[in-house]
């Protein structure tokens, strides 16, 4: 992570401390002074969570869509754990000619291997099949997830959310496409794409990323992506292949 990020790291383990045991985390509206968290500022909560996603050994990632028109085949959904080797194993959601199916899935470095429909093996395959990215590439700590954090303009504070036990404070800004279409293997390169990070409070852990933008000519869809279990165990090996 580097001694920057440590040291970041650590700044924000003491201000959230000392946050959490002032007081309950749902503030009422009105003119109640910042959190820890909210004095960090929107650049300094994506800094610190970066540095806390990048330092974690694994984590669980789902990622469900919406408004993805129904002409387009590709991956609606993943669930699945992944490490920063890059590795990942889960499920994939596709649309393969119309008909949308769930599919298990292992990602080693640059090898996506998945179990199709009717078929007892893994198969490798290409990613591009799927007009999807690698998962195990959500995973890197270069060119991954956390790696929209540091391209993300204009951050702005946003509102705190619930999210079932949790409260997450929210960033939001804007992404160029550029820089969303290699880690989500779709969008269009040239336009610009709305980003809300949800960062937990306390504990300052990136949770969630909704993108919205033009990821399919003609639409306008939305991708939220939910990362948890930080650190949990998990191995991921390369599967049996079919000859």
């Amino acid at each position: 992570m580097g001694v920057h990020g440590v040291a970041v790291a650590l700044l924000m383990t003491a201000a959230l401390t000392a946050a959490a045991c002032s007081g309950d985390v749902d503030r009422p509206a009105g003119n109640e002074p910042p959190t820890a968290t909210e004095k960090l500022g929107a650049a300094g909560q994506l800094a610190v969570a970066k540095a806390r996603a990048d330092a974690a050994t694994s984590m669980h990632l789902t990622v469900r869509s919406s408004g993805v028109p129904d002409s387009v085949n590709g991956v609606l959904g993943v669930d699945g754990s992944g490490t920063h080797a890059p590795a990942f194993k889960g499920t994939l959601e596709v649309r393969i000619s119309g008909f949308q199916v769930k599919v298990e899935a292992v990602a080693l470095g640059e090898a996506l291997y998945v179990k199709l429909p009717f078929t007892t093996a893994f198969t490798q395959v290409d990613p591009k099949e799927f007009s999807a990215p690698n998962p195990a590439k959500l995973f890197a700590t270069k060119g991954g997830i956390a790696s929209l954090m540091t391209a993300t303009t204009n951050p702005g504070q946003g509102k705190p959310i619930r999210e079932g036990a949790e409260v997450l404070n929210t960033v939001t800004g804007k992404l160029s496409g550029d820089r969303v279409a290699p880690v989500l293997g779709i969008g269009d390169a040239t336009q610009t794409f709305d980003v809300t990070y949800g960062i937990t409070e306390p504990g300052g852990e990136l949770r969630k990323v909704t993108v919205i933008g033009p990821f399919y000519r003609g639409a306008i869809s939305t991708y939220t992506l939910t990362l948890d279990k930080y650190g949990a165990p998990v191995e991921i090996t390369k599967p049996s292949v079919a000859p």
